[in-house]
């Protein structure tokens, strides 16, 4: 992802930051974080690209390299079938 300044996705990560360091669920946390930041004024572009980087990251970084390419090859289905789900995408896209 090319180097940019995105003040307020800055502004949520350290807010998300701040609040999992105090709390034991941050995947809750990650999850309210999410839901205000396009509302709170993050461009939803950078949102989509931060979103997808933190994805690819955790998968090299915490998913077993044995595992990386099944693991990509669900999120990669999980995907499509939520954007069908949801009108994005048609049935046979």
């Amino acid at each position: 992802m090319p180097d940019r300044s995105y003040p307020a996705v800055d502004h949520l990560v350290r807010r998300a930051q701040r609040a999992a360091a105090g709390r034991s669920d941050a995947a809750r946390i990650l999850a309210q974080t999410i839901s205000m930041a396009c509302p709170g004024g993050a461009d939803p572009y950078a949102v989509l690209g931060v979103l997808i980087e933190g994805t690819v990251q955790t998968l090299v970084e915490h998913i077993p390299k044995e595992r990386q390419a099944e693991i990509a090859a669900m999120l990669k289905q999980l995907l499509d079938q939520r954007l069908t789900a949801c009108g994005v995408l048609g049935g046979d896209d």
